[in-house]
């Protein structure tokens, strides 16, 4: 996870959403009991500290599985931006303000989006990091950067529009520390006019639908012979969501 790129305000943001979320969790461990393994949760502290246990026969295994995923996921993430804190001599500010811009676009609606729901099927060998087979070289750079930055994404998600209309972005993304999510649009032929013709609908049709070009949507594009090199790629990313975030956190005086 490459966090050098984001800056000071999401290292911080981040790193307190992840410890306020494990402070109202359960703990999670796996375990073996008598050969067989478990799932542990321990819940309160001192003598009211209470644990069930798991089995892998018992019926709420698979549950506990995606509970010990979770939390396993956010005590990993909480020590990379801990680590990141200590690197950069970073110490959470008193007075340290969320205000939340409302959007319809925010993490729980991306949690509802449905990947890979474009109907035209895949005809090429590519795959990106998450492990999505994609359409092009483009695409697959830029689910490279996404995976690279530390960032969940959904890779052609179907997108209700209005007019039960459905469009599939090239990508969406949460952050959660501000609970809005984004999309990614790929135009990899811009010197075609044919293309450009088809894809200005597109961009119509989002602006029509309250996605912006710069406030929701990243437009990332190419021609039939030149592509933004990897590293453009990931620092406009970033850059991208730093600007979201440094427009909704503030510290108070």
């Amino acid at each position: 996870m490459d966090l050098t790129l984001f800056c000071d305000t999401y290292i911080i943001a981040e790193y307190m959403r992840l410890k306020g979320a494990l402070e109202t969790m359960p703990r999670y461990k796996a375990g073996i009991h008598k050969g067989t393994p478990v799932i542990r949760e321990y819940s309160g502290g001192g003598s009211s500290r209470i644990r069930h246990d798991a089995h892998t026969t018992g019926p709420n295994y698979a549950d506990m599985q995606k509970k010990l995923a979770q939390y396993d996921k956010y005590m990993n993430a909480k020590a990379v931006f801990g680590a990141e804190l200590k690197r950069r001599h970073l110490s959470v500010p008193s007075g340290f303000k969320f205000i939340r811009d409302p959007s319809d676009f925010d993490c729980s609606a991306w949690e509802l989006l449905m990947p890979c729901s474009n109907p035209h099927e895949v005809n090429t060998k590519l795959y990106d990091d998450y492990g999505y087979n994609v359409r092009s070289r483009g695409e697959m750079i830029i689910g490279n950067v996404l995976k690279d930055l530390g960032l969940e994404a959904k890779y052609e998600p179907s997108l209700l529009m209005k007019g039960t209309r459905k469009k599939n972005p090239d990508y969406s993304f949460p952050v959660p520390v501000i609970d809005r999510c984004f999309f990614v649009e790929f135009m990899g032929m811009t010197d075609d006019d044919t293309y450009i013709e088809n894809n200005y609908g597109k961009i119509d049709e989002y602006m029509r639908n309250g996605i912006l070009p710069g406030r929701d949507l990243i437009l990332i594009c190419g021609t039939k012979d030149w592509l933004p090199a990897q590293e453009a790629m990931k620092r406009r990313i970033a850059d991208f969501v730093n600007e979201a975030i440094l427009n909704t956190y503030k510290t108070q005086k």
